[in-house]
């Protein structure tokens, strides 16, 4: 995950320009957005330094959320979309992103997307704090998910994300005025 991250922050991936200078001579505008195009086989992300990351659909393997109050991740809250290791394809989007509700709206279909992990990211963001990466879908728990019993939780999820864990402890404590 790491070698993704640096790989696509520190200038490694593909490099599209529409001017005939050199890709490393455009400088970032302030405020100019990262743009996010969806297709029917895969995503696209722009970003405003101008290289361009993709990452086929059949190859996402995790969605991660970021709420961080360190650079390069400051701000808003980040969508990490991270592909298989055949692939080596990655997205990386914060979400004021151009486009981002419609990248949402496709994640919310994949089967076992954990909204509440989403949401709570999102508060996090809007009130200045930082947290720990939210696990919101990966293929293999995505997979269990539809294998298991109703009533079964994914294997090892609740004990790598706060979020679960909360979710777990909170299940498990009575409620007030229930009958023991």
């Amino acid at each position: 995950m790491r070698t993704l991250l640096r790989k696509l922050f520190s200038g490694g991936g593909t490099q599209h320009t529409h001017s005939s200078k050199p890709a490393a001579a455009r400088q970032v505008v302030p405020g100019e957005p990262f743009v996010i195009n969806l297709y029917d086989d895969r995503l696209v992300v722009h970003r405003p330094d101008g290289q361009r990351e993709e990452l086929a659909w059949a190859a996402l393997e995790r969605v991660i959320v970021r709420v961080s109050d360190r650079a390069p991740w400051a701000g808003p809250a980040w969508l990490i979309l991270a592909g298989d290791a055949e692939s080596k394809q990655g997205c990386v989007a914060p979400m004021d992103a151009a486009n981002s509700d419609a990248l949402v709206a496709h994640l919310q279909t994949l089967p076992g997307f954990h909204q509440q992990k989403l949401d709570n990211a999102l508060r996090d963001a809007a009130a200045g704090k930082s947290r720990t990466d939210a696990v919101l879908w990966k293929r293999i728990a995505a997979d269990k998910a539809d294998t298991a019993q109703p009533g079964e939780e994914a294997p090892d999820d609740k004990h790598r994300d706060p979020d679960a864990q909360h979710q777990h402890q909170h299940q498990s404590q009575p409620q007030p005025g229930a009958q023991l």
